[in-house]
């Protein structure tokens, strides 16, 4: 087991993350131990949930240490993370519980030594329309952080208090830097945060527009949940208990937006790259790696696999996912130093296949409605704008159209969630499980569907098609049909 090289006693907080779950202890951290090993500094972690769980609850009795674990095939790099000093949740009990574990979580973020802010708060914590990447100023948190600011549910709403109340004290604010699966993820929560300041605090919106910075990121690990199998075979091995285990794969890549006024650990010592051009690295890998694993995880969960390397272990499914990409997605994607386009491809076909990390599809699978524009729909519109083959991307959104009608079936299901379900189940009890009509609501749904979907032609008609003979468990005969049609 590798274990910290410095001395932790002396690791002073210096950064905040929102959202400390396992892709952050898996992918950020471990970056951060690099860096920490390579530079010392007072760069210590506080964790922080604004949601369940409680990582403080979690992190108190192992004094922030815990173990990552990275997987494939047979073999195992267990690491003793040390970067991390704690953790702080937000309390759910009741309301005077929550407003006072909220101002707590304040005062230690706007404390003068925190120097950055990050996040992994998932797609849906930004309060945002995935369509437009606009703030949805009805959504029932941003609705409740104009009426109470200092108490924020949302993240914007968070971000927004953070900044003014280090106005207010005549400080910096902290670099905030996004490492989600957002397109421009740092523009977008400035852009949110922004809006929301126009509400309660407008005479601030040109400062923060001009003097705080949002840096942009781009992050690639996959980390499935930890499973109470992989805690117990850790203890096995081990001999210790580790209630904050987290497991991922080998694989790991973080690229930064530069921006000289930002003071960062030494992250770009250890692998991280700095540059300007995070949006080309993002764009290729949101749609080549993130898109073959949304449209795998859809269509194998359709077809009742539980697992992504049972989805890659068949080889109709498995290829269908290389020729997508290769024939549908990379050509219309923009070439990037370091990133050679079908190596890449292979590289996530064996990625996605790792047995050892037990990632589920129907984990890939929720918040669907979060990543499908930029994932699938996004690269669909640009390959018919050229005139390119688009009938693989077309199966895999009837793919999650059909998925969403089954989940809008079935209220009581708890496998996968999703902030759009509601719509579904509206929409499919409304349409008396006519699947038909269910797709032309749903595609109305503009927080999702850009209007374009609606002016391609054919279409919408060719979604229903395909949804029908997926509904009909027809899965794996449209696969073969689209092989035989590309791999000629």
């Amino acid at each position: 087991m590798q274990r910290p090289q410095y001395d932790r006693g002396n690791l002073s907080p210096g950064i905040a993350h929102l959202g400390s779950g396992a892709f952050h202890r898996t992918h950020l951290m471990d970056f951060h131990e690099d860096a920490l090993q390579h530079q010392f500094g007072a760069w210590g972690v506080i964790g922080i949930n604004l949601r369940a769980p409680d990582i403080g609850a979690v992190l108190a009795p192992q004094e922030g240490l815990y173990c990552r674990q990275l997987r494939f095939g047979d073999e195992h790099q267990t690491r003793l993370i040390g970067g991390l000093l704690g953790g702080m949740s937000v309390s759910h009990l009741n309301e005077p519980m929550r407003r006072q574990s909220v101002r707590k979580i304040l005062g230690a973020v706007v404390a003068p030594e925190i120097r950055i802010v990050s996040m992994t708060v998932t797609e849906k914590g930004y309060c945002h329309a995935p369509s437009t990447g606009v703030l949805q100023e009805g959504h029932p948190d941003i609705v409740h952080d104009i009426e109470h600011p200092r108490y924020p549910f949302s993240v914007p709403g968070f971000v927004l208090e953070v900044i003014q109340m280090r106005f207010d004290l005549g400080q910096v604010p902290p670099t905030f830097i996004s490492c989600d699966n957002v397109p421009a993820n740092g523009n977008t929560l400035k852009s949110c945060v922004l809006k929301l300041a126009e509400q309660v605090c407008p005479n601030l919106v040109p400062r923060i527009a001009n003097e705080v910075i949002f840096l942009s990121t781009m992050v690639d690990r996959i980390v499935p949940a930890t499973r109470e199998q992989d805690i117990s075979e850790f203890q096995s091995w081990a001999g210790v208990s580790d209630a904050a285990l987290v497991v991922g794969e080998p694989y790991r890549m973080w690229v930064i937006e530069d921006d000289k006024r930002a003071q960062l650990p030494a992250w770009h010592e250890v692998g991280a790259l700095i540059t300007n051009n995070v949006h080309d690295y993002e764009l290729v890998k949101m749609r080549a790696v993130n898109g073959m694993q949304t449209a795998l995880a859809h269509l194998g969960h359709l077809s009742n696999f539980k697992y992504m390397s049972d989805v890659l272990d068949n080889e109709t499914f498995r290829e269908f996912g290389r020729t997508l990409i290769m024939k549908e997605v990379l050509p219309n994607l923009p070439q990037v130093s370091g990133i050679e386009p079908e190596d890449y491809v292979n590289e996530t076909v064996n990625r996605l296949a790792n047995t050892a990390i037990g990632h589920r599809t129907a984990q890939i699978s929720t918040d669907g409605s979060q990543k499908i524009r930029h994932r699938l729909l996004d690269p669909l519109y640009d390959a018919f704008k050229v005139g390119m083959p688009r009938d693989g991307l077309t199966i895999v959104v009837a793919a999650w159209l059909t998925h969403m009608f089954k989940l809008g079936g079935d209220a009581n299901q708890k496998e996968i969630s999703d902030p759009f379900l509601s719509v579904a189940i509206k929409v499919r009890e409304e349409s008396e499980s006519n699947l038909s009509y269910f797709i032309d609501e749903l595609l109305k749904e503009r927080a999702v569907f850009p209007q374009w979907v609606n002016e391609v032609p054919d279409l919408v008609g060719e979604f229903k098609v395909i949804a029908a003979q997926i509904r009909d468990q027809q899965i794996d005969k449209i696969l073969r049909e689209y092989l035989n049609t590309h791999q000629r």
